[in-house]
């Protein structure tokens, strides 16, 4: 009973399938044998009106778009139905149909205040600031110091002055920003690093990108020098540290200092300190197909000198250090698993 025209307690929804009984009636009503296409607008506006006090907004969007497609001369009509349906989109927030459409009317229609009303309305929305200060000088033109649109006006005159500053900051920092990127690139190139599973020329700044992204800030710039994130590992208690900012200027000694100011957890004997450890890292021999040891001495050498000159490699944007105790029992077994 529902479908039923007679019987029917809502308007249908756009994607209802009509029952025959209402095809019928729809098929009658909209003849176009009976009805020339100034009528038959008019049927649709009528219809559009209907779902729109209903608030079935997508309907009366298609009952207006059904009337505007017809050939017909009335001006009138036609921009009736282009502020009735920029109308129905502003209540669905659709801002910027909503105005293209009040624009439609207002060119056959220029006086129309309501519509210019609502283009202002929808330029707030939008943040359309130059239009919506013209859209206002044509509705003072109408109503002379209407004072919500003289003060609508002055707001969007100090929003735009507003976005506009905006932008002008957002591309700045963009501009700096890829100031910064070229000058990285440039400088990682300068030193000829070592990087695992790359050779030639850096291009992508990708490939430094840490294991932890986010955690972790990958290698930048502090002035000219790079700063790195580097890990010391233990192997014979198979933990680590992480630097998070190691300036490539720094001797591997002044960390060194640091972490062992206070004796860790994981030192149960408490031998491990700043001058008795030996500091390592491996490598791809170049030369003999398996890993090379080089040793480090941290109390001379800076990190800068063991990325370019002793070649530490670098893996995910982080190099990597082996600490071991001098003279123990593992720092010897590790080296005699050296081929």
């Amino acid at each position: 009973m529902e479908k039923h025209p007679f019987f029917m307690t809502k308007p249908p929804e756009p994607e209802d399938q009509p029952s025959p009984l209402v095809e019928g009636l729809q098929n009658l009503r909209y003849d176009p044998d009976d009805n020339t296409p100034e009528e038959l607008a008019t049927k649709h506006k009528d219809d559009g009106n209907f779902n729109f006090k209903c608030r079935k907004y997508k309907l009366a969007i298609l009952s207006y778009q059904e009337g505007l497609k017809l050939d017909f001369q009335n001006d009138e009509l036609r921009a009736q139905m282009f502020n009735n349906m920029s109308a129905s989109h502003y209540f669905l927030k659709n801002f910027r149909s909503s105005l293209t459409a009040a624009e439609q009317a207002l060119k056959l229609k220029a006086d129309y205040e309501k519509t210019i009303l609502r283009a202002i309305n929808c330029c707030v929305q939008l943040k359309e600031f130059d239009k919506c200060s013209n859209f206002c000088d044509k509705y003072l033109e109408l109503v002379p110091g209407d004072d919500n649109v003289i003060k609508i006006k002055k707001e969007a005159f100090k929003s735009k002055k507003i976005a506009e500053m905006e932008k002008r900051k957002a591309m700045k920092i963009q501009k700096q920003k890829e100031a910064d990127h070229t000058k990285l690139l440039l400088e990682l190139n300068k030193r000829k690093l070592n990087i695992v599973g790359k050779s030639g020329p850096i291009k992508e700044l990708t490939i430094f990108d840490p294991s932890v992204p986010g955690l972790v800030k990958p290698v930048h710039l502090v002035g000219d020098f790079l700063v790195w994130p580097v890990v010391f590992l233990y192997p014979e208690y198979k933990t680590s540290d992480m630097i998070q900012e190691f300036n490539e200027t720094t001797i591997l000694y002044t960390h060194l200092v640091e972490i062992f100011a206070e004796r860790p957890e994981w030192d149960v004997e408490g031998k491990y300190n700043a001058d008795s450890v030996n500091v390592y890292f491996e490598s791809v021999d170049e030369y003999k197909s398996g890993t090379k040891v080089t040793k480090i001495d941290p109390k001379t050498c800076s990190l800068f000198e063991a990325l370019t000159v002793l070649r530490c490699p670098i893996e995910k944007g982080t190099p990597v250090f082996l600490v071991f105790f001098a003279g123990g029992q593992f720092e010897k077994e590790f080296l005699e698993e050296v081929p």
